[in-house]
């Protein structure tokens, strides 16, 4: 049942979120990279709560979770176009640090926040639902039209990350991202957790990108 699957993928989120920090200790608080935590612990929170649905069971204390999980998703989410800007800075690309572009991803990551807002997360509708093992509250607001933040981050995943392959000779950032993207294509298996699993995967490919580029600069100076 996904139930397992969400618990295992809590369980996994809690060590990579404890990899993240051992990562960022000794660093510079003020390092954008570290904005990927911030995305691990949302995720963390989303599975958790996935995976305790049937035990907390269906009432105002499920709804309320569960309406977190769509504004967490709303307000983390476009944090990685922040985090994907940082990566071309750490591959010490001169026109990612200058002139406008730093601007340019702060302003994307603050629309996007804002486009999640206004076409998914206002007047969102939660009816209860129970799909694999798994009780949890669902947008019954669905088919308004493409998810533009979704599709926003991906892109600029996807670019940042052919970027750095190149640039770096790291190819894992673009594989996550590829696996991230492919995983719709994949919805003959019976299960609902096939998305979140490519977001572990993808989360952990970012993450190990963020360990490869400072383990440059260290090894630089």
């Amino acid at each position: 049942m996904d139930t397992v699957t969400y618990s295992l993928l809590t369980i996994a989120y809690i060590i990579l979120f404890v990899l993240g920090c051992l990562l960022a200790r000794g660093k510079s608080r003020n390092d954008i990279g570290n904005v990927l935590l911030i995305v691990i612990l949302a995720l963390l929170f989303d599975n958790g709560i996935l995976a305790l649905g049937k035990y907390i069971g269906e009432g105002h204390l499920l709804r309320t979770l569960n309406l977190a999980r769509y504004y967490l998703h709303a307000l983390i989410t476009p944090l990685l176009v922040l985090f994907a800007w940082h990566t071309l800075v750490k591959a010490n690309l001169k026109w990612a640090k200058k002139g406008i572009v730093p601007w340019l991803a702060a302003l994307l990551t603050l629309c996007l926040i804002i486009i999640e807002f206004v076409t998914v997360v206002r007047g969102i509708s939660l009816e209860p639902a129970m799909n694999y093992g798994v009780l949890s509250y669902k947008n019954a607001r669905t088919g308004d039209g493409p998810p533009i933040m979704i599709i926003g981050v991906s892109i600029v995943l996807a670019v940042t990350s052919i970027i750095i392959w190149i640039r770096q000779k790291w190819p894992w950032y673009f594989i996550g991202t590829l696996i991230m993207g492919l995983a719709p294509m994949f919805h003959f298996f019976k299960t609902d957790a096939l998305h979140n699993i490519a977001e572990f995967v993808l989360m952990l490919a970012l993450l190990a990108t963020k360990a490869y580029q400072d383990k440059r600069d260290s090894s630089i100076f």
